[in-house]
């Protein structure tokens, strides 16, 4: 059983330099279930040892000096029971404990040999200990002294012996005896949440194994050096303080069991938290999108789109013509519907047209030939009771537009030779706009008399960047809706993808987030999105390029609005240094809640 071991031992005995062999790791733990982890993981020595119980219990390492129990009792209760018979290929000390008086150490080591055990450390070990605690226990005869005894008595038994050791003078003492293996201990770990603070450096601590190591090894050249604690707490350190020190090997305790099982329990446990929690999300936001849809239907929670529901309820339900204005893919048909819907008519009482060239004909009807007064009535008549949504009024010829003039000004019907009683006098005219109608106006694309038409009735529809907030209802809104139209699978999206969603600058609007999203469903069948699934289907470069002098204000206020004023976030968006963003808010006097 010990031969593969003792192989190794002679191996590092001969050939101690770093680049001929590798270090030899050995894991310090107190359960059956580390152990065999620390196998699977290629470890080549174990100790049981009461601190890796204690640790196991949620106390830390140094609750192993405290007499709470019969160390060495407890020590070949769940050595026997749990860690012998599961590694049966790796060699076992005993972490033996020389502190009680009325222990006889002849009968102990033959009782760890009998049991089964390969070799034995001294620990818990007054080497943790200073000052007057540790006098009194020398003084006693049941310090130092008594461990040493303790190593000499497991190798006249045919043992292995590992000594823990703290100072210089330790491991001189240990090495005179003839010890297998000296473990120079830097302290207690300092890593995971119940760490100490390290009293040396990482380059301390490798500075001062070197010149121990160097010393014993003039006094015995075969003993294996290795090292354990203080500010060793990954792969990298311990690496780093072996090559420095020219260590043998090294002993891990906390590093092996303790911290990585606080990390590992602390983010699986997150984990299977985050699935409720994203469960609750996930119910919270269908419920305020089942909310949005009886408030006419319009999807958001934004103070904006709050302002947009207030407005249709005010203006539409009159039956007066509206104006909607808002960016190309803003939703502005949307809007009309529901207009349509809070003035009382029904669902079908909607008729939208294009504002193309056949839009007059489409609008006021077309004449006929010889003996016929009109062989088309148009919508304006026709559509009687109904809302008629018009999706660009800009793109009207100004003549059609002054023909509407006279049909909003209620001065004569679009066609004066059709009788009263056929006109249709309810009919809902809901106008849409790309662009203020002033701005329109000055470029003479639209007739200077109709903005003063729809004073009062104005609905302003914002740009998708400026009500982000929105962004993840109307993503839950469009996924429900793929779900019933192209039978996709996907319930949701994970945190990464409404990153994705939240930081995209939304040139296209609501229009660009749908096609967005169905290019994502159609292109997996995962239940959950994320934002590899997320293919932007516009470039946010040219959002992100500097803006001249004058502009900066603007152009900062604006990314730090879109990343809900997270600095961070805004200086990566913008392609400068968090530094640079600081420099820049405060010369152009932007406090924190981004206001000038």
């Amino acid at each position: 059983m010990m031969s593969g071991f003792a192989a190794r031992l002679a191996q590092h005995r001969t050939h101690r330099s770093a680049h001929r062999r590798g270090l030899l790791v050995g894991a310090a733990i107190g359960t059956g279930m580390a152990a065999k982890a620390a196998v699977r993981g290629g470890t080549d020595l174990l100790l049981a040892l009461n601190a890796g119980r204690l640790r196991s219990m949620g106390a830390p390492s140094v609750a192993s000096l405290l007499p709470l129990r019969d160390s060495n009792a407890w020590v070949m209760d769940f050595g026997c029971a749990e860690i012998l018979p599961a590694c049966a290929d790796v060699p076992v000390f005993f972490g033996a404990s020389a502190f009680d008086p009325r222990r006889c150490l002849a009968d102990l080591i033959g009782e760890i040999a009998a049991a089964g055990f390969h070799g034995v450390a001294n620990f818990p070990t007054c080497i943790f200990l200073s000052g007057k605690v540790r006098d009194a226990l020398e003084a006693a005869g049941v310090g130092f002294r008594r461990e040493l005894e303790l190593l000499q008595r497991a190798r006249e038994e045919g043992l292995m012996t590992l000594a823990f050791v703290h100072s210089q003078s330790e491991a001189r003492m240990m090495t005179a005896i003839g010890v297998d293996a000296i473990n120079l201990n830097f302290g207690w770990n300092h890593g995971g949440r119940q760490g100490v603070r390290p009293q040396l450096s990482l380059a301390e601590a490798a500075e001062y194994a070197r010149q121990t190591f160097r010393r014993i090894r003039r006094i015995n050249p075969r003993i294996l050096c290795m090292v354990e604690g203080g500010p060793i707490v990954g792969p990298t350190d311990m690496y780093h303080v072996c090559q420095v020190a020219r260590a043998d090997g090294y002993i891990g305790g906390s590093t092996i069991d303790r911290v990585p099982l606080e990390t590992s329990v602390e983010e699986v446990t997150a984990a299977f938290k985050a699935v409720s929690v994203i469960q609750k999300n996930i119910d919270e936001l269908e419920r305020q999108i089942e909310r949005a849809q009886r408030n006419y239907g319009i999807i958001g929670c934004s103070p904006a789109i709050q302002r947009v529901q207030t407005q249709i309820g005010r203006i539409a339900r009159h039956g007066r013509p509206v104006l909607i204005i808002g960016a190309a893919g803003s939703g502005k048909e949307h809007v009309a519907r529901a207009a349509c819907a809070a003035s009382g008519r029904p669902p079908g009482c909607f008729v939208a047209l294009s504002c193309d060239e056949h839009a007059e004909a489409s609008l006021f009807g077309a004449p006929g030939g010889a003996g016929a007064s009109y062989s088309r009535r148009g919508v304006l008549e026709a559509a009687s009771g109904q809302a008629v949504f018009l999706e660009d009024l800009s793109a009207l010829s100004l003549r059609v537009q002054g023909r509407l003039v006279h049909v909003i000004e209620g001065q004569r019907n679009a066609r004066s030779a059709v009788p009263a009683a056929r006109r249709g006098r309810d009919t809902q005219l809901i106008c849409a706009l790309s662009k203020s109608p002033e701005a329109l106006v000055s470029e003479g694309r639209l007739d200077p008399r109709l903005p003063l038409l729809f004073h009062g009735r104005r609905i302003v529809l914002p740009p998708l960047q400026e009500r982000l907030e929105d962004v993840p209802l109307l993503a839950n809104y469009m996924l429900r809706g793929f779900r019933a139209t192209l039978g996709s699978r996907a319930t949701g999206l994970d945190h990464s993808a409404y990153r994705v969603l939240m930081s995209h600058n939304w040139p296209g609007n609501v229009r660009e987030l749908c096609a967005t999203l169905e290019h994502a469903v159609r292109s997996t069948t995962e239940v959950v999105l994320t934002a590899r699934h997320i293919v932007l289907t516009r470039d946010d470069a040219a959002a992100t390029s500097h803006p001249p002098e004058h502009d900066q204000k603007a152009w900062i206020l604006d990314a730090l609005r879109r990343h809900r004023f997270r600095r961070g976030e805004t200086a990566r968006y913008l392609g400068i240094s968090r530094k640079t963003l600081y420099n820049k808010m405060r010369l152009l006097r932007l406090d924190v809640s981004g206001k000038s």
